[in-house]
């Protein structure tokens, strides 16, 4: 019958629903939520958390549906990059891109002392490895557009807080946790999970 169930037919249509969200949610990011900032806070930001992939346990989606959200988070930047000049503040805005937690990415805009500063962390370690524009996006042109600094994905145990687990800094060490000191917080344990990538628009 022409019109028999598939269950690929049925795959189909729910990629599409899925996609027309991407959309939406894409234009509803393109403004920023400023209610913190203005109210004396020092930084906005906006993940992608559409159902089913931003749940509790995140469900990362196939690449090629990430490359439809990296494109949004762009076309948001651009567009949050207009907003912060008119407010004439000084802000360091970024784009921060995983690999392979995809829905842990992420857009966000600090404020920082004075224009030209950029907002950084302890983590950057200032790798040279070069970005994966192919990767990321049919028309790397817009990625281009970003200087791109690789971190690292980390899970991230404070000292502090081992007395409220079940586990010892000795079983982190076996499974494959490394010590560092954190500049503000002291001791903790991270182990690498993969890429996190720190996007700036240039100037």
């Amino acid at each position: 019958m022409k019109n028999s169930y598939s269950a690929s037919r049925k795959k189909l249509r729910g990629w599409k629903r899925r996609i027309k969200q991407i959309e939406a949610w894409g234009e509803h990011i393109k403004q920023p939520d400023l209610k913190y900032l203005n109210s004396g806070g020092n930084y906005t930001y906006d993940r992608c958390i559409l159902y089913p992939f931003y749940t509790l346990e995140k469900r990362q989606p196939p690449l090629w549906f990430y490359k439809l959200i990296i494109s949004r988070f762009i076309a948001a930047c651009f567009e949050w990059d207009k907003t912060f000049k008119d407010m004439d503040i000084a802000y360091g805005l970024q784009l921060w891109v995983y690999d392979p937690s995809f829905m842990w990415s992420e857009i966000i805009c600090y404020r920082v002392e004075k224009p030209g500063d950029k907002a950084r962390y302890d983590w950057e370690p200032g790798s040279q490895k070069a970005f994966p524009y192919a990767k990321f996006a049919k028309d790397d042109a817009d990625l281009k557009k970003f200087e791109w600094l690789l971190t690292d994905e980390e899970l991230v145990t404070f000292e502090n807080e081992l007395e409220d687990e079940n586990y010892t800094a000795e079983d982190l060490i076996k499974d494959g946790y490394i010590k560092k000191i954190h500049n503000e917080y002291g001791a903790y344990y991270s182990k690498r999970t993969g890429d996190m990538w720190v996007g700036r628009l240039k100037k």
